[in-house]
């Protein structure tokens, strides 16, 4: 039965700038009913263990046993929806987010795990090592090990990652040396980041139709100090984890009280679409898609299955409307770092404004001269920029080698 902790009214669906979104660290907070079945043990084993964010662990474990039920559950929503995650973790270095997702993926045995980036056809030959339908975890430490790799001319690397995700029946893909035909893949990726480098690598255009609006977003407060940690027990996490890949298959369904409670928080959903922003609702697009996923896992992970029960659900769609504001929260941070560089960055847009949108990168330079120490400081401004999405440069135009710039696609 639904508690105060589980409530179906208005008061479930606050709105993203509710006074209780947020902490006194200005950081979402992370609801407490979300912590079901083996993500409590793991919460409570990690209690005196690390000084990580229990977000972090909680999104560790969630690609890690995503990637253990692969294909052996699936949900009908338009195609059939897998549980196979995209997760990434955010914050300042030292937070210990590597931590978390080191540990994640050092729990028990039976999933292909893939370390790092590198490229497209790389990632498919390691796939090809899986049983069709098998869950993979690419696990990388630091996103930009997929990111930079992704951004070389000609990398297949994110097109495989933004194609696959569905999970299609089968991948195929001329790569350089030979063809690759993927039966039935099924990844997971599990990374961390820190909001700069993210935004260094990163483009706003990613997450308008590509591979940013597949991620889902975490970010969280490290716990106390900790100067003596203990060690976990994880074993029968370790297990419950392994298990999953044992489930008998199933098509999972809602109960008769999860029923409504979708419904509910679909139509408000999407009724707040219309007071976010575009690029927000771009990166937040597949957050009702999330909150299915999850519910799979606690009905899997809790033995309920092929049921849905509404306790799972609600805490499934309070764990997606913390993804949401972190997504926020992450948008927000696009433009950090120091104070210079961003007025040089607010300068080098608003010349390109009053030049009616284009001028080349050495009328750029001339001109705002007095606002910078170096020509180190103005690439790296300008490089950061480019990155972002938020100006465009070719050799094409005007020919002679000059380096247009443009606020638009040249």
């Amino acid at each position: 039965m639904l508690t105060d902790e589980h409530p179906l009214g208005e008061e479930f669906f606050k709105s993203a700038d509710s006074k209780e979104a947020k902490s006194h660290e200005a950081l979402p907070v992370f609801r407490d009913p979300a912590w079901r079945g083996i993500f409590a043990d793991y919460r409570t084993a990690n209690e005196r263990a690390t000084e990580a964010s229990d977000v972090f662990h909680f999104a560790a474990l969630w690609a890690r046993c995503a990637t253990a039920l692969g294909r052996r559950v699936h949900f009908s929503y338009g195609m059939k929806l897998y549980p196979n995650v995209y997760v990434v973790c955010f914050g300042p270095t030292g937070d210990r987010k590597t931590t978390a997702t080191r540990q994640a993926t050092e729990l028990g045995n039976g999933i292909k795990i893939i370390s790092g980036g590198g490229s497209g056809e790389g990632l498919a030959d390691a796939f090809s090592q899986a049983a069709p339908g098998a869950g993979s975890l690419i696990h990388a430490e630091e996103l930009s090990q997929i990111l930079r790799p992704g951004r070389w001319e000609g990398s297949t690397l994110i097109p495989f990652l933004t194609q696959c995700f569905d999970c299609p029946e089968r991948y195929e893909m001329k790569f350089r040396k030979s063809p690759v035909s993927l039966e039935r893949p099924t990844p997971n990726l599990l990374a961390g980041v820190t909001p700069e480098w993210f935004w260094r690598d990163f483009r706003v255009n990613d997450f308008q139709g590509g591979f940013g609006n597949r991620m889902f977003f975490v970010t969280g407060a490290p716990k106390d100090c900790l100067p003596r940690p203990a060690s976990p027990d994880l074993f029968q996490i370790s297990r419950a984890a392994e298990a999953l890949s044992g489930i008998e298959p199933s098509e999972a369904r809602l109960d008769a009280e999860a029923e409504p409670l979708w419904d509910r928080f679909y139509r408000a959903w999407r009724a707040a679409e219309s007071r976010r922003d575009a690029l927000l609702n771009a990166t937040v697009r597949r957050i009702p898609s999330y909150i299915l996923k999850l519910a799979m896992l606690y009905a899997a992970g809790e033995g309920t299955l092929p049921e849905i029960q509404a306790e799972q659900l609600s805490a499934a769609i309070l764990v997606g409307r913390h993804g949401a504001l972190c997504a926020e929260e992450l948008l927000s941070l696009q433009h950090t770092g120091t104070t210079a560089r961003k007025e040089l960055e607010r300068r080098i847009l608003a010349y390109l404004r009053a030049e009616h949108g284009s001028a080349t990168k050495r009328e750029i330079y001339k001109r705002l001269w007095r606002h910078y120490k170096d020509s180190e400081e103005f690439n790296r401004t300008f490089d950061s920029l480019q990155r972002a999405g938020e100006i465009y440069t070719s050799t094409a135009v005007g020919g002679r080698g000059s380096v247009w710039v443009s606020l638009e696609p040249l």
